[in-house]
């Protein structure tokens, strides 16, 4: 014990240091005197108002009328006296008596105010407490017979300015802890103490000029950025031990310096993608169809989401006029529970999510080591996939079950891999019929894409009439049995009659129509596709894409007719959503982990033919993070916002 301390020790000094460093850097941001803005009626206002009507707009201004209470939060303001401005219209209907605002703090008593009947400005100084101002207002009410809710003030924005200098006690707190706890995440995968010394350091300086130019936006998320790194101390241990477990099943192990770069590029991506999808002012647009649906778990309304419902109606969204389809409720089984315990299952379900899609690199890591048998390239596989553009638009989109199938699949992919030289083994079996349960249950529509991989994969391998091929092709046909009939008596049953009665007939008449030319649905062109894939996979990842499938044939040690079946659902499944149903970008989603595995072979490439290739390879990852960088801000800042 004394010798572990006496190793600590240095480390520990460092931490504390750092927290020294954060609580400065925030004592030094306050010396530009914090302010903030809210225009009430934009999107931007969300995250820190409450009780209010949602957002309209006239021909002057926009607003959002109060409720009879309402709040407003200034973040990293309040610390001294506070100058409060705003803009607000006390219209009334006539004969109605004027309209009277009451604002408090909890230094502030009762300030009545009463309103003009005209948009105008209102001053209000409020006496110093913490570094966390919230304005309670509390306002009078009328309706109309046109509109019945009850509506307080309009107001337009509302400002706070800090006069003189407050030690922002909250926010040093939060500076302390990113400090000390992102030191310590650092050193935890293994970077020397003076560079995560410095690393930690750096980011808390821009931490705090980035606070001291926009207060409110960045005050707001520090406490959860410290809750990030905790959550993800907590985090890594199970997750190192099990992934190390995982890997020696399956029939590999990473070197530990490998090991070890693996596990920086999983907590950067996991900082930069959770952090962003918790950022306040992030929208995520599907939020608002799913909550509700793990809500209906809740509410003990779950058999509507095993059965055929409005829930698996399809309709515009796909091309069809009408039909059911299953769509697995595992997602919303998965995430009731935390609406259980209280937390907000928005947030709960987005950091899920996020870290779904972080997780996959541990398994693209894995399935390029089982292909390659290269360390270096499964390293670069798993970093190449937070390279790409598209997990970031699909992680602002929100939609979560989709992901979870997209994650169901890659583990029947590494499933199929780790049995690949042993597929006569009972254990291999099981294995393989699991994940492939896995992959059905989580997304039906991603789970058919996997299956129908796997099934042109055993088909190659059954016709290359080679004996331990046609034992591979054998054990993905039974596992895929045996899954399909777990999944089928869980709910694929419900859907039987449905599908015959309604489904099908629906898709025969869709295609009937669109082959005579009759006005039907639209559908995605070829063209539409490859506009999307060009903007989110750009010129420079498709080449390096297109490069890496040849070298993938040629690298190979093992998997050749799993790299057929892959490439295969990108081919099939655009001709069906090119003709029979929009698939909504699922099977471009699902080629991503390949993509990510031919960019990391071609920068290898690159990287051997000496100083022009090294600069290329260079280049294409600096203008690739640039890339990723400027789409997850507008993902964050700018996307679905109403200004």
């Amino acid at each position: 014990m004394g010798n572990q301390l006496a190793k600590l020790r240095p480390d520990l000094f460092v931490a504390l240091g750092l927290a020294i460093v954060g609580i400065v850097c925030a004592g030094l941001a306050s010396l530009i005197p914090p302010a903030g803005r809210l225009d009430i009626g934009t999107t931007y206002a969300q995250p820190y108002i409450t009780g209010f009507h949602s957002l309209e707009r006239n021909q002057y201004f926009s607003y959002s009328f109060t409720k009879a209470k309402a709040s407003v939060s200034f973040p990293g303001i309040g610390s001294n006296w506070t100058t409060i401005v705003f803009r607000a219209n006390g219209y009334r209907p006539e004969g109605a008596p004027p309209a009277e605002l009451t604002i408090t703090t909890d230094e502030l008593t009762p300030v009545r105010i009463t309103l003009r009947s005209h948009p105008a400005r209102y001053y209000l100084l409020v006496p110093p407490g913490d570094d966390d101002l919230t304005l309670h207002l509390t306002s009078s009410t009328f309706s109309t017979t046109a509109d019945p809710r009850q509506l307080g003030v309009a107001i337009d924005w509302i400002e706070a300015h800090q006069l003189e200098y407050g030690w922002p006690f909250w926010q040093a707190i939060h500076f302390a802890l990113i400090g000390a706890l992102g030191y310590w995440l650092a050193r935890r995968v293994a970077v020397q103490p003076l560079p995560a010394a410095i690393l930690v350091a750096t980011a808390l300086v821009t931490l705090g000029s980035l606070l001291a130019a926009h207060r409110i936006w960045w005050a707001m998320f520090t406490p959860m950025l410290w809750g990030l790194l905790a959550g993800l101390h907590l985090a890594l241990g199970p997750l190192r031990a099990f992934t190390r477990f995982a890997f020696a099943r399956g029939g590999e192990t990473l070197p530990q310096p490998y090991e070890t770069w693996l596990w920086r590029i999983v907590l950067l991506a996991a900082l930069i993608k959770i952090g962003g999808v918790i950022y306040p002012q992030t929208i995520v647009y599907d939020e608002r169809w799913h909550v509700p649906r793990t809500q209906m778990v809740l509410d003990g309304r779950f058999i509507e989401l095993v059965v055929p419902s409005r829930v698996t109606l399809l309709g515009d969204t796909v091309g069809f006029e009408g039909g059911h389809f299953p769509y697995s409720p595992l997602w919303y089984l998965i995430t009731a529970p935390f609406g259980l315990v209280g937390i907000d299952l928005g947030l709960a379900s987005n950091v899920l999510n996020t870290a779904l899609d972080v997780s996959r690199s541990l398994l693209i890591a894995y399935i390029a080591l089982r292909l390659f048998g290269r360390p270096e390239i499964a390293v670069a596989a798993a970093g190449c996939y937070h390279l790409l553009l598209m997990p970031y638009f699909l992680i602002s989109w929100g939609n979560w079950p989709t992901q979870l199938g997209l994650w169901g699949a890659l583990v029947l992919i590494a499933a199929v891999l780790a049995s690949y030289d042993h597929p006569t083994d009972r254990r291999a079996l099981w294995g393989v019929a699991a994940a492939a349960t896995l992959a059905m249950l989580t997304y039906t529509v991603v789970g058919i894409m996997a299956f129908t991989m796997m099934g042109i994969y055993a088909l190659i391998e059954l016709i290359r009439r080679e004996n331990h091929a046609m034992q591979r092709g054998r054990l993905a046909l039974l596992g895929m049995v045996i899954a399909e009939a777990a999944a089928f008596f869980i709910y694929h049953i419900w859907y039987v009659p449905v599908i015959v009665a309604e489904t099908l007939p629906v898709i025969g008449s869709a295609l009937a129509r669109r082959a005579s030319r009759a006005e039907a649905l639209p559908l995605p062109t070829p063209a539409i596709d490859g506009a999307f894939m060009l903007n989110h996979l750009t010129w420079v990842g498709i080449a390096l894409i297109v490069g890496g499938a040849v070298l993938a044939w040629l690298a190979a040690r093992r998997g050749h007719s799993l790299f057929i079946a892959w490439w295969a659902i990108l081919i099939l499944y655009s001709l069906v959503n090119w003709t029979i149903a929009d698939m909504i970008l699922k099977h471009v989603f699902f080629m991503l982990p390949l993509a990510a595995i031919c960019m990391a072979l071609a920068l290898d490439w690159l990287w051997k033919q000496g100083i022009i290739g090294r600069a290329v390879a260079g280049l294409s990852v600096l203008y690739l993070a640039l890339s990723v960088a400027a789409r997850w801000y507008h993902f964050i800042m700018e996307k679905r916002h109403i200004v």
